[in-house]
């Protein structure tokens, strides 16, 4: 353990610990009490470093795991190992990983721009807009009864996007680059809130139609980074029983959805039919145990289990891993959305607050969601698993978010060495002035 200045309460390195002895070990938790920075040697990690180990990890899992989902029963090919890596979802990873370096790398203040007008994160969200726009037309595909793709034809291939995706981290970054630049008119109600709130709504409700969770997800995300921005909160506070209209609506006069609610509490009235999904998901649970029956075992995936690769993956991890994998899993989410908070502790501005906060509060409310979900905590709704639910637009844009937010954990450690260098430079500075008067007074 190394005895350093008590400034930080959440690690910012870890190293493995050297031998220092029995009375070293047994002082570990009374250090760490008192603040002082915790420390394995010999491997330094930061922040951002984590969350990259993390990421890596989680799409790792889900690359397993979706071969997993998608093994049937037949030969097993010669080219095994060449074909697991070398498909689909491996360039879905290749290219989640390439993003979140680039976007790790870069310099994200760009994102703010001069004004909002101009800014990049105006002219995303405009794209985004219109993409959702698109996918209500003739160019919008529907798979598995859900109308929520565009398909781009390229050569004889065709290449599905996800509009709301995209949609769900660039409004993150319109909302904090809207409080930077509208900071003076933010608490104002026709200036400040109204133009905020129609964009939000919108969004929302281009995605509502065939998403309500992810629309739900994205106006609760909306919705708290605009009290931190500065709005007041008698303005959120007026839109509440509007938007409990619209979602009772939503819900109830759609029959899919009304269905749903009411299986989820009585699943076993409706064995095959509205309740099949959520009984499955609990038998997968119930025949993993502690340790699973193995990977690749699992026998639900075998067409008992609708969308085991998307939607219900956390359900096949607990069958073939067990409780064991289930506890890796969620203990990577808990990782990524601690160091996700620290991040946003130590952002020194408002933009980069509301980024770090709302991309951690996104993929951890998104996790939470599945898995309640697929334990059949919730009503069923399509909310993927972040960077293991099959999905090349979700894997990739989900890293690339993850990746700005190392990027602002990089920027803001330098600042911060920058400062305390400069800060000890100009104390040595006057330290000499002092010991130069003296001297010229003797």
């Amino acid at each position: 353990m190394s005895a350093t200045k008590p400034a930080i309460r959440w690690p910012t390195l870890t190293r493995w610990p050297g031998r220092e002895g029995a009375k070293s070990t047994a002082n570990v938790a009374g250090k760490i009490a008192k603040g002082l920075k915790f420390s394995l040697r010999p491997v330094s990690l930061e922040l951002d470093r984590v969350l990259f180990i993390v990421v890596l990890t989680l799409l790792g899992i889900g690359l397993l795991m979706v071969q997993s989902a998608q093994s049937r029963v037949g030969n097993t090919p010669h080219d095994f190992l060449m074909h697991f890596f070398f498909n689909i979802s491996g360039v879905h990873v290749l290219l989640a990983v390439t993003l979140m370096v680039v976007l790790w790398r870069i310099d994200y203040r760009r994102l703010l721009g001069n004004s909002l007008l101009k800014s990049p994160a105006t002219v995303l969200m405009t794209i985004s807009i219109l993409c959702l726009a698109l996918v209500l037309t003739h160019f919008g595909a529907t798979i598995n009864g859900a109308r929520r793709w565009l398909m781009i034809r390229v050569g004889s291939h065709h290449i599905g996007f996800e509009p709301s995706e995209l949609a769900k981290w660039v409004l993150i970054v319109f909302i904090a680059a809207y409080a930077a630049h509208q900071a003076d008119q933010i608490r104002s109600f026709w200036q400040g809130f109204v133009p905020l709130i129609v964009v939000v709504g919108i969004t929302a409700a281009l995605i509502l139609k065939e998403d309500f969770g992810t629309a739900a997800l994205m106006v609760g995300i909306a919705g708290m980074m605009m009290l931190m921005a500065g709005c007041r909160w008698w303005h959120l506070a007026i839109l509440i029983p509007p938007a409990l209209a619209v979602g009772y609506y939503a819900v109830w006069h759609v029959p899919y959805r009304r269905e749903r609610f009411l299986i989820f509490l009585h699943p076993h009235m409706d064995p095959q039919g509205a309740g099949y999904n959520p009984i499955q998901s609990l038998l997968s649970f119930s025949s993993g145990g502690f340790w699973g029956k193995g990977l690749g075992n699992g026998v639900q995936k075998m067409g008992y289990l609708p969308e085991d690769s998307t939607d219900f993956i956390f359900s096949l991890i607990a069958e073939e891993l067990g409780f064991m994998g289930c506890l890796l899993v969620i203990s990577l989410y808990i990782t990524l959305v601690i160091v996700g908070w620290r991040i946003v502790h130590l952002a020194d501005n408002m933009f980069t607050k509301l980024v770090a906060f709302g991309t951690t509060a996104t993929v951890g409310l998104q996790a939470a969601m599945n898995v309640a979900v697929v334990t059949v905590t919730v009503p069923t709704k399509g909310i993927a698993l972040p960077m293991i639910s099959a999905g090349g637009t979700g894997w990739i844009l989900t890293a690339g978010a993850v990746g700005l937010l190392m990027n602002i954990e990089r920027s803001s450690r330098r600042a911060r060495a920058a400062a305390k260098d400069g800060g000890a430079r100009a104390l040595s500075a006057e330290k000499a002035d002092i010991a130069n008067g003296i001297r010229g007074a003797a």
